[in-house]
């Protein structure tokens, strides 16, 4: 047996030992609307694998929350680019990435209640949520360039856009994709507690509240384990892309 099997082969022990515990947990609670045992909340989530809802709202609440995910990659890069090259810009910039990074989720989520709409509320804090990271960790990157590197260029004449190709890329990379995996699954659980706060229609969150306000805990864990998979799944995913592309 391979090392690889036989960590694999353990984790399963490991998950399986849990549900036992939890298994015993409920038996010996013997409340539903407190722990609902293991069998009750897979019969659950089965039935919801059933509902064209149950689809519907985990492919628009994904979908909002990639694409903030994928702006604040966009945005952070480029703002991280333009700190590391221009100290005006940095001055500029710095306040707002610290608020971004300090302002508690449900005063953010609140704030963005009167000012925009609650249907793209978690493409908005997906966004702020990962943007600073993004940004900080590239910033990093470009700061850790060799500066004799950079005289040479320049005395070669060098253009910004070789620059950027061959080295800044090559450099940044490792910080990028580190940040990406790292804050992939923080981005996903902020974006769903954004919805359960907003509400919004057909969404991952609102489903939550729902199975709250019904004293539905089995529901409840059915939607968690639903986005547990959907998190681990696009976090699995972003490895594997990231790692060929490093390759």
């Amino acid at each position: 047996m391979t090392s690889t099997t036989q960590n694999k082969f353990r984790k399963i022990i490991i998950a399986i030992i849990w549900i036992i515990i939890w298994q015993i947990m409920a038996s010996f609670i013997k409340e539903e609307i407190l722990l609902p045992s293991p069998l009750i909340v897979f019969k659950k989530f089965i039935y919801l694998l059933g509902q064209v809802d149950f689809y519907k709202a985990i492919f628009l609440s994904t979908i909002k929350i990639i694409a903030g995910f994928l702006i604040s990659i966009a945005i952070g890069v480029i703002f991280a680019y333009l700190a590391y090259k221009y100290k005006l810009f940095y001055d500029f910039i710095s306040p707002l990435i610290r608020i971004f990074r300090s302002i508690p989720l449900a005063s953010l989520v609140i704030f963005l209640l009167f000012w925009a709409n609650k249907d793209y509320l978690s493409i908005y804090i997906s966004f702020i949520m990962a943007m600073p990271l993004i940004f900080q960790n590239v910033y990093d990157g470009l700061s850790d360039i060799d500066k004799n590197i950079l005289q040479m260029a320049d005395i070669y004449k060098v253009s910004e856009i070789k620059k950027i190709k061959y080295i800044y890329k090559i450099k940044v990379k490792t910080f990028l994709y580190s940040s990406i995996v790292s804050i992939s699954g923080l981005v996903f659980k902020a974006g769903i507690a954004a919805e359960v706060i907003g509400l919004p229609k057909n969404s991952i969150g609102n489903n939550l509240y729902n199975a709250k306000v019904y004293l539905d805990m089995p529901n409840l864990f059915a939607w968690t384990l639903a986005i547990l998979l959907v998190s681990s799944f696009f976090e699995i995913t972003l490895k594997k892309f990231l790692g060929a592309k490093n390759d």
